[in-house]
């Protein structure tokens, strides 16, 4: 570990209004010498207009938007490697495109229970290879609650209905605790950055789960895919 690595444990830090991103281990040091850099990554094409880094509000916001996650990577599963959600921001710009189109296409996949099942594979191996990142920011000098979700400007409300929680507001395109990001091009500097551990565990999959297992019930009434997701983990355990 390096020696300016700041460690919270999950059971020491208020769960409810920290704020948390997820990314590969490998990106640890680089984070840890020039900070958090926004980007505009590959499934934000022709949807972000600016770098900014993204994050979620508290253990709900980690349980939506991973649960979001599943159902993107679902639907994303038949289309290889054409970057599906690129020619579908692409398609919903042009004048009276038929809306149906994008929507049936990702209907179809997730109500597939072999593309779910590669989907959940996908993310165990993403998460198995990532750490969370608790960060110390503040409303109005790195973020703004008000701000604007680029995603809700860009597909329609039909396609989001599909993948987004149920409790969304996709008539106001402000955006919400589990999709949340910094102001554009701004920076998160290291020392507003901690690693987050669970006891002895570091690994983003291993800090879900424990998530997961302490919201258990409600994750299997209100989040479908993410329950699927953990049961597909504790079935791995038992081969």
């Amino acid at each position: 570990m390096e020696k300016n690595l700041i460690v919270k444990d999950i059971s020491q830090i208020d769960l409810k209004h920290s704020f948390f991103h997820y990314t590969n281990k490998q990106n640890l040091d680089t984070i840890l010498k020039i900070g958090l850099e926004p980007r505009i990554g590959e499934n934000s094409l022709y949807v972000e207009k600016t770098p900014k880094v993204f994050f979620a509000e508290g253990e709900k916001g980690i349980i939506t938007i991973i649960d979001v996650w599943l159902k993107w990577l679902t639907g994303k599963i038949s289309t290889g490697k054409f970057k599906y959600w690129l020619g579908t921001a692409i398609y919903m710009k042009i004048p009276f495109c038929i809306k149906s189109i994008p929507n049936n296409k990702v209907k179809k996949s997730l109500a597939s229970k072999e593309k779910r099942s590669m989907a959940y594979a996908k993310m165990k191996e993403i998460l198995d290879n990532s750490i969370f990142l608790v960060l110390d920011l503040k409303e109005n000098i790195d973020f703004d609650y008000n701000d604007i979700d680029e995603v809700k400007k860009t597909y329609y409300e039909s396609f989001l209905k599909l993948l987004y929680p149920s409790d969304s507001d996709l008539k106001d395109n402000k955006m919400e605790y589990w999709n949340m990001h910094t102001y554009s091009n701004k920076t998160i500097e290291p020392q507003k950055i901690a690693l987050l551990k669970n006891k002895d565990n570091y690994d983003a999959n291993s800090i879900l789960v424990s998530i997961i297992e302490k919201n258990i019930e409600y994750i299997k009434n209100n989040y479908e895919f993410l329950y699927e997701y953990y049961i597909y983990i504790q079935s791995l355990k038992s081969c």
